[in-house]
């Protein structure tokens, strides 16, 4: 449901400001040409288009605004200019100037998704062709109507085979890395309560239990990960590390073969594992 909802919402006042701008501007063009109706189905088509497009190839970054739609007017306008040949050229160039006065902006603003705006460029481009040659020549419809269908299910493809980023460890990261701990530990929180957190989150939320508290309750941190993620070569090695350096190379040993077994071609688990093994045999010399 995100897929669609997400085209109705919005980071800040000035994002919605300008998809609310540009919206009433390229809007009206494709409502005045095609109906309220059309312009609509563009809309969404359009939307959903740009973000699964988005989906496919920006997996770390959380994308929300109707952008991806709106460029899809864009494209709708730009079909519309090639099918029709009546556009005149003063049209074409308030046309031309909006639109580089839009990407213009969108540059200087943050968190712009470029990947959803070519995504609904393209879908509104494509589903308006579609709608045109359906009444002209059925040929080039059954072609685009071909075409757009393979893109969709290349991007569902991508979207369930690329490996799975999760988002929340990212937004963990940048907290941490600029010092901002108690945002973080929030961001942990919420993730385990939502079913979100996966190794890495429980290995993040010892580090900063570590940093901020004590090296035991990162220990115990990354402890309470390994009930949920036993397998988890990540958290094994923390622990491995953690207890080598409170000389316990025995329980050190135990956690990095048990790394080894979730990667065995890690060259960080193999390296420790042969110096923890010197070190034990040593002892029992």
């Amino acid at each position: 449901y995100r897929i669609v909802t997400s085209m109705f919402l919005h980071f800040s006042f000035e994002h919605i400001l300008m998809n609310m701008l540009s919206l009433f501007i390229f809007g009206k063009i494709v409502e005045a040409i095609i109906g309220s109706w059309r312009m609509l189905t563009v809309y969404f088509i359009a939307g959903l288009f740009g973000n699964f497009v988005s989906l496919s190839f920006n997996t770390t970054t959380i994308s929300v605004g109707a952008s991806g739609a709106i460029f899809g007017l864009i494209g709708s306008i730009f079909a519309m200019m090639y099918v029709s040949k009546t556009f005149n050229k003063k049209m074409l160039g308030q046309l031309l100037i909006a639109l580089v006065i839009l990407v213009g902006v969108s540059l200087f603003m943050s968190n712009i998704n470029i990947v959803a705006h070519i995504g609904g460029f393209i879908g509104g481009l494509l589903i308006t062709l579609i709608g045109y040659y359906y009444k002209v020549n059925r040929n080039i419809f059954w072609i685009l109507l071909i075409g757009m269908l393979v893109i969709f299910i290349a991007l569902q493809i991508r979207i369930f085979t690329i490996k799975e980023d999760n988002i929340y460890n990212k937004l963990i990261k940048d907290d941490m890395t600029s010092g901002n701990y108690d945002n973080a530990q929030n961001i942990v929180k919420q993730t385990i309560n939502k079913n979100y957190a996966d190794d890495q989150t429980y290995y993040l939320s010892g580090m900063i239990m570590a940093t901020i508290n004590s090296k035991s309750e990162g220990m115990t941190e990354w402890e309470r990960g390994l009930r949920m993620f036993p397998k988890s070569g990540l958290l094994n090695f923390e622990l491995a590390i953690a207890n080598r350096s409170l000389n316990d190379d025995e329980k050190a040993l135990k956690y990095v073969r048990k790394a080894l077994n979730a990667d065995p071609k890690n060259t960080d688990y193999i390296n420790l594992e042969k110096e923890l093994t010197k070190s034990n045999e040593s002892k029992n010399k």
